[in-house]
């Protein structure tokens, strides 16, 4: 392995290789984040959804045993 230090031929701090591969990272990062981001979102929709459900079950039954009385 050798320490030199070698110049590249042109002066631009970034090539096209450069951006293709951050565009590519970029883009990949965002759907895996869109991706993430709604999968914890659709459960914390889950567990809403079945608080609501139970709270309106318990909600019947206690109407329901009023009445009884």
């Amino acid at each position: 392995m050798s320490k030199d230090i070698s110049r590249r031929e042109d002066k631009s701090p970034v090539t096209l290789t450069h951006l293709a591969a951050m565009t590519a990272v970029g883009v990949v990062g965002v759907i895996v984040a869109f991706w993430v981001l709604s999968g914890i979102i659709g459960f914390i929709f889950t567990m809403v959804k079945i608080a609501v459900v139970i709270g309106l079950i318990g909600g019947v039954f206690w109407v329901v045993s009023r009445f009884r009385r």
